[in-house]
């Protein structure tokens, strides 16, 4: 396929250039954007592309429409001089007001957004394009890249599950459950892989067991190694749907209570994440999994006290006791 063949939709293109725009500190002239940026690059010609120039024009004006400001810089020494006009977006125009507050709702609707932004800004395209920036000598902002705070995959575990899951493998791999020192070789076939309250999830048959078990991405500690010549075919039903009503029927049945101290970053992050009002210092919600919420709160220190349930209080004891075991220097 010759390159005047290649199209990139239209929806991923104007990703990718908010994506550049954001992420460069000094902006960007035309020339460095359709020269980097994937929709534009992939038909770039140095002769020059009058459909290209007219393809950016107009996917400036659908930017513009969408609500997002696109600044233009002129140097007074370049005034006039339109190929040297710099195109950016600018951050502090969308910091949230003082005092704004979300509905449980609305912030579902930006969690699902945050998701949706950082799966994709952490694509290969999106990745290359920030290093074909970066090679124009133009500072970029690499937080940017992946943005979405908790929601992260073991990208080497995450490549090599979605494989299997398409072709129907079985892997192995070591996999760590909680309270445990040494990992256990787990031999299953992915079914699902589902993202849930920022982590990923995967169900799987274990082949060990012969029944569907549930793994957390993130305690797969080695890379997982597919079973030569072996399969496990699959009959057709909404996994992921099944993963979900699970993990939701998990959430409802564990309740947690904390008192959080007024003002703390701890109100002000756990509230917002568990869809409380802010002014509140008594937070309950559900949890899916005990011990990752312990090491969620382990973080807050002094912030937080658990009120319920028991095992929370022990498991964070547990924690703590560990800290201060190793500031002792204790074996």
């Amino acid at each position: 396929m010759s390159r005047s063949e290649i199209r990139v939709k239209k929806e991923d293109r104007l990703f990718s250039l908010i994506l550049a725009l954001v992420s460069s500190r000094e902006g960007l002239t035309k020339t460095e954007i359709l020269k980097t940026v994937r929709g534009y690059s992939d038909i770039f010609d140095y002769s020059g592309n009058t459909a290209l120039d007219k393809m950016f024009e107009r996917d400036k004006d659908e930017i513009r429409s969408m609500g997002v400001i696109i600044d233009t810089l002129e140097l007074p020494e370049e005034e006039g001089q339109t190929h040297n006009i710099r195109y950016s977006i600018s951050r502090q125009n969308y910091d949230f007001p003082e005092g704004l507050t979300f509905t449980s709702d609305e912030l579902t609707l930006l969690n699902v957004a945050a998701t949706a932004w950082r799966e994709a800004s952490l694509s290969n395209d999106s990745r290359h394009a920030l290093t074909k920036i970066k090679s124009l000598g133009v500072s970029a902002n690499d937080p940017l890249i992946g943005v979405a705070p908790h929601i992260r995959t073991n990208d080497r575990a995450f490549a090599t599950i979605e494989d299997a899951l398409e072709n129907e493998l079985i892997l192995t791999f070591s996999y760590l459950k909680p309270g445990q020192s040494k990992p256990e070789q787990r031999t299953a076939s992915p079914l699902a892989v589902l993202n849930w309250g920022g982590l990923w999830y995967v169900l799987a048959f274990d082949m060990d067991v012969q029944a569907e078990r549930t793994f957390l991405l993130k305690r797969i500690i080695s890379a997982p190694t597919r079973i030569p010549q072996k399969t496990h075919p699959r009959s057709p039903e909404n996994y992921a749907q099944r993963l979900r009503n699970e993990l939701e029927d998990i959430t409802r049945k564990n309740q947690a209570s904390i008192s959080v101290r007024s003002g703390s970053d701890a109100q002000l992050r756990l509230s917002a994440k568990y869809g409380q009002a802010r002014h509140e210092t008594v937070l309950t919600f559900g949890y899916s999994d005990l011990e990752l919420l312990a090491d969620e709160l382990i973080l807050f220190g002094d912030q937080i006290t658990v009120i319920s349930p028991p095992a929370l209080v022990d498991s964070l004891r547990s924690r703590l006791e560990l800290i201060s075991s190793h500031h002792r220097g204790d074996n």
